[in-house]
């Protein structure tokens, strides 16, 4: 009878501990893994932060506005700064998903596997609105600079419409690269472009109805 209880009572308790102690390689594992990934991140960071200052990107990305537009966007960081960390977290996200697997956590390196897998989306649709911002704000300052050349009312106006639309187009190409729908909202842009366009149009007309009936009196009088 005592034989009976104490196995029954110590039972439960070795094979708890027999678990656990079966568990402590995968853990260690794990332990490495993320200790590695850590040392291979910062190691990759500080290679690529060397590289890219001895290449002087910061100076280069400055010339051409991209500065600028980081800071417009809160991202005052340089964007070396924005290249390493990226490098850093996509390496570490990887250790991350191997310790996940080492540990038997399925459904944590499922989820990891696949945020990594969605992660050249993310950086795909960032390049691409970032490239809208650089070429939105290209068109608005030839626009501009024309304008001003020629001395054309309401250029500011007009420059700032383009940069806008611009945007708008670059936004919605960001949101499909996402898998986001955009059909709707790609309707709704066009239906706006097409009635500001039309309103345009006969602002115009009507504005300059009298110049050109002048113009059509001239042409007629010298034939």
């Amino acid at each position: 009878m005592n034989t009976n209880l104490y196995h029954a009572m110590l039972d439960p308790f070795l094979t708890t501990i027999n678990r656990m102690a079966s568990y402590v390689p995968n853990f260690f594992a794990a332990f490495l893994l993320l200790l590695a990934g850590m040392f291979t991140a910062r190691a990759l960071r500080t290679l690529a932060e060397g590289m890219l200052s001895r290449a002087r990107l910061d100076e280069h990305t400055s010339r051409v506005g991209i500065n600028e537009v980081l800071t417009r966007l809160g991202m005052g960081k340089s964007p070396t700064y924005g290249v390493c960390f990226l490098i850093y977290w996509f390496v570490l996200f990887i250790f991350i998903v191997s310790a996940a697997n080492a540990v038997n956590m399925t459904a944590v390196s499922e989820m990891l596997e696949r945020f990594l897998l969605f992660m050249p989306r993310i950086l795909a649709g960032v390049l691409i609105l970032f490239g809208g911002l650089l070429f939105a704000r290209f068109l608005s300052e030839v626009v501009r600079s024309a304008s001003e050349a020629n001395s054309i009312p309401g250029g500011g106006h007009m420059a700032q419409a383009i940069y806008v639309a611009v945007l708008v187009f670059a936004a919605i190409t960001s949101l499909e690269q996402l898998g986001i729908e955009t059909r709707l909202i790609s309707s709704a842009v066009q239906i706006i472009l097409a009635s500001v366009g039309l309103a345009l149009a006969l602002a115009f007309g009507m504005g300059g109805r009298d110049v050109a009936a002048e113009a059509i009196r001239d042409v007629l009088k010298k034939r």
